[in-house]
């Protein structure tokens, strides 16, 4: 009896004991798939692209308010800088899931940043949705309880127009600053933007230069690049695939055609004629990271060099008279 009695404690024991580790091994597996999903949101939220679900193609949230130039040919009677505002990363990998309303300012301001005021303001204007405001006495035009749905991806346009008598010898610039009054986390969009005319009647020039003013390249997770000249011809682009790679929505626009030798050196042309398009905006994405030794090949941030290694270059061959 005291036998039948024990055996019948130990397989009691034996069941509780069973049922004790499923339990703890349940919440385990519960606590690690917990952790596993904190980690995965951790991750998500500190990467430095992941506040641009409100960007621009002109504005950025750098701080230093270095002037930014756009050129143009002599054959354009308003020289007009169209600047977008979205609810997407210029990637368009995603759109905001809510609604964003913001307000955008541009002020007419010197290279200093002091206002600029008198009869030259009323020559500059800044157009939205079929609304064209020109410069009062205190130098600042204001678009408030502007709204970007979160229903698609969705941006607003505006159009600054320069006063083309001053491209040569102007220090006249428009600061556009786009401030969200509705999302704590997004941060205020901003840049200085100028005008610079181009001769047509000289040689056929086409440069190239990144456009972000970010104090090290080491702040961005990718590079906007920027085409612009006057003439005819046809420009190479070559950029370091161990590092950054071009935009596939530019690559697919443009219709490009891409060769990549054994190094990573991808290689493509581009057929620019500035009577139909004096300026291209490429974006770069990096391919392996941050490189701790990256920084700008010089003050006017160009390019991207590791060790003396660039990552994009261009040349310009330009188009003869027999040429089609």
């Amino acid at each position: 009896m005291k036998d039948k009695f024990i055996k019948k404690l130990k397989r009691s024991w034996l069941a509780i004991w069973i049922a004790f580790a499923a339990a703890a091994l349940s919440t385990i597996g519960v606590l690690a798939a917990y952790t596993s999903v904190s980690s995965v949101k951790r991750v998500v939220s500190t990467q430095k692209g992941a506040g641009m679900l409100f960007s621009s193609n002109y504005l950025t949230t750098d701080e230093n308010d270095l002037p930014r130039t756009i050129t143009f040919s002599s054959m354009e009677n308003s020289p007009c800088v169209t600047v977008n505002v979205c609810n997407y990363p210029q990637t368009l990998i995603k759109h905001n899931d809510k609604d964003i309303t913001y307000t955008l300012t541009v002020e007419l301001v010197d290279s200093n940043g002091n206002a600029v005021t008198g009869e030259e303001a009323a020559k500059y204007s800044v157009e939205y949705n079929g609304e064209k405001k020109t410069f009062g006495s205190n130098s600042k035009i204001e678009f408030s309880l502007l709204k970007l749905m979160a229903d698609d991806f969705n941006k607003h346009e505006f159009v600054l127009t320069f006063d083309k008598s001053q491209l040569t010898k102007s220090d006249i610039y428009m600061r556009v600053t786009a401030t969200p009054t509705n999302q704590a986390e997004l941060k205020p969009l901003s840049a200085k933007l100028g005008v610079i005319y181009i001769n047509d009647n000289t040689s056929a020039t086409w440069t190239g230069t990144f456009i972000d003013n970010a104090t090290s390249p080491k702040d961005l997770d990718g590079f906007n690049y920027r085409l612009s000249g006057s003439g005819e011809g046809t420009v190479t682009l070559t950029w370091n695939t161990n590092y950054v790679d071009i935009s596939p929505w530019f690559k697919n626009t443009y219709d490009l055609t891409i060769s990549n030798d054994s190094s990573g050196i991808a290689t493509a042309t581009l057929k620019v004629n500035s009577a139909e398009k004096n300026q291209y905006d490429i974006q770069f994405y990096r391919t392996n990271g941050i490189n701790s030794a990256e920084q700008w090949s010089d003050g006017n941030h160009t390019d991207v060099t590791v060790t003396g290694t660039g990552f994009v270059s261009m040349s310009f061959t330009q188009s003869t008279a027999t040429e089609n």
